[in-house]
């Protein structure tokens, strides 16, 4: 079966999930732990990672601060990169 080609939002979900889950590892951190101080209960949080649309400004204002670069959210959010973080 030929393997298809992602579209521009698939791409940008597994960057978001590739660079919370390297901001995790970095903190040694589980989803465990992440959940714990969201906003909103664990249940929540875990439906929201199914379903990355569903993250609210709140939430993100929780994780972006505490696992993410500049360069991963520009990479999440598909904007071209012109900083000199490093990778």
């Amino acid at each position: 079966m030929p393997k298809l080609r992602q579209s521009p939002k698939e791409r940008m979900n597994r960057a978001f999930m590739a660079a919370l889950r390297h901001g995790q590892a970095l903190r040694g951190e589980k989803d465990l732990d992440t959940a714990q101080i969201m906003p909103k209960s664990q249940t929540t949080y875990y439906a929201h990672l199914r379903d990355l649309d569903k993250l609210t400004r709140e939430e993100l204002l929780v994780l972006i601060p505490r696992y993410f670069t500049d360069r991963q959210l520009c990479e999440a959010f598909g904007v071209e990169y012109h900083g000199t973080t490093p990778r």
